[in-house]
C-alpha cells in the first residue's frame, strides 16, 4: 500500500509537470514533490536507509512528517487559489501560522520520544507513549482542519471551473478530502485506543485507516492531475486538427494573395508562419492575412467556395475556443 501510494503521487508530479510552462504559479508542483518524498519515505526499504543515515534512531520520521505537513499546506494554497482566491486570502494567514506552530510543537513532542531502534511501524511500535501520541495528534489536528475546509471549498466551487476537466478535477479532489477527514478521524481513534490500552478499537481503527488512506491518496491523486492529463491530451487533438486543416488554409492564402500581387500590394508575398514551427501560430498567422486580404479587397472573397468561408469560420471558432480555455 506504502509502495502505490508514493507511485501514484510521483505519477501526480510528473503530469503537473505537463503544465509547467503555463503556469505562473508552481506551488502546487512543489508540494506534490514534498508529500511525494514525504511517503516515498514511508516505504520500509527507503525509510531504514534514510533513518541509518542519520543514526538509526528514527530521526528519519520527523523529516517526513514535517514535508507531508508543509505539502499540504502548500497543496491546500494552491487548491484554494484556483477555486476561490478571495477565499485563499483569507485562508492564507491562518494556515501559514497553523503550519508554524504545529511544526514547532511536533518537534517539542519528537523529542521526548523514546525510539531507539528503526522502526517501519513508528506508531505503531512506539505509540502508547503520551509524547508519540500528542506528536501524531498535532499533526493530524492541523492537517484535518485544512483538508476538510479544502474540501469543502473545492465541492462548493467546482461548477464555477472554467472547463469540464477542472470542474470534475475540482469534484473528485473535494471527494478526496472527504475521505482524507475521515483518515485523520481514523487515526485520531488510533492514537488514543494506543495511549489508553484499548487494543481492540485500535484493530477496528486501523483497518478503516488502511482503506481511507489509500481511497484519500488515490482521488487527489486523480483529481489534481485530471486537468493537466486531459489537457495535454486535449492540445495533442486539436494540433492534428489543425495539421489537417493547414493545407486548405494554404490553398486559400494563396488565392487571396494572388490576388493582392495582381492589384500591386507586395505585402502577402511570404508565406504566414513559416518561420515558427508552432502549428497554433502558424494556423493564427495564415487566418490574419487572409481576413486582411478579404478586408482589403472584398472582391477577393468571390474566389472562394461556400466551403472556403465555413472553414475559415470554424477554425477561428476553434482557436477562439482553445484560447479561452487555456
Amino acid at each position: 500500500m506504502q509502495l502505490i501510494i508514493a507511485l501514484a503521487l510521483w505519477v501526480l508530479v510528473g503530469a503537473l509537470a505537463i503544465g509547467t510552462r503555463r503556469r505562473t504559479d508552481q506551488s502546487i508542483l512543489y508540494a506534490a514533490i514534498m508529500i511525494a518524498v514525504s511517503l516515498t519515505l514511508n516505504i520500509d526499504a527507503v525509510y531504514f536507509a534514510a533513518d541509518g543515515l542519520l543514526g538509526g534512531r528514527n530521526y528519519a520520521d520527523l523529516p517526513a512528517n514535517l514535508l507531508l505537513l508543509v505539502g499540504v499546506y502548500f497543496l491546500s494554497r494552491a487548491i484554494l487559489r484556483a477555486s476561490s482566491p478571495s477565499r485563499a486570502c483569507a485562508t492564507d494567514r491562518p494556515f501559514r501560522g497553523g503550519a508554524i506552530v504545529t511544526a514547532c510543537l511536533m518537534v517539542m513532542m519528537f523529542v521526548f520520544i523514546d525510539a531507539p531502534q528503526t522502526s517501519g511501524s513508528f506508531m505503531q511500535d512506539f505509540g502508547n507513549q503520551p509524547a508519540a501520541a500528542a506528536y501524531s495528534l498535532i499533526q493530524f489536528t492541523y492537517l484535518g482542519i485544512v483538508v476538510a475546509l479544502t474540501g469543502t471549498i473545492c465541492l462548493r466551487f467546482a461548477g464555477r471551473m472554467s472547463t469540464p476537466a477542472r470542474r470534475l478535477g475540482f469534484r473528485i479532489i473535494g471527494a478526496g478530502c472527504g475521505a482524507a477527514v475521515l483518515t485523520v478521524l481514523s487515526v485520531v481513534g488510533m492514537d488514543l485506543a494506543h495511549v489508553f490500552g484499548a487494543m481492540s478499537l485500535l484493530a477496528l481503527f486501523a483497518s478503516a485507516y488502511d482503506v481511507l488512506n489509500l481511497a484519500a491518496f488515490l482521488l487527489l491523486c486523480l483529481g489534481l492531475s485530471l486537468p493537466p492529463i486531459l489537457g495535454w491530451v486535449t492540445k495533442r487533438i486539436d494540433r492534428r486538427k489543425l495539421r489537417g486543416v493547414l493545407p486548405d488554409l494554404t490553398r486559400i492564402w494563396n488565392d487571396v494573395s494572388a490576388q493582392h500581387v495582381e492589384l500591386g500590394d507586395e505585402t502577402h508575398r511570404h508565406t504566414p508562419g513559416m518561420a515558427s514551427r508552432d502549428v497554433d501560430t502558424v494556423v493564427h498567422r495564415t487566418l490574419v492575412e487572409i481576413r486582411d486580404a478579404l478586408l482589403f479587397d472584398p472582391s477577393v472573397r468571390d474566389r472562394l467556395t461556400d466551403e472556403d468561408l465555413a472553414l475559415l469560420t470554424a477554425t477561428e471558432t476553434h482557436i477562439g475556443a482553445q484560447s479561452a480555455s487555456a
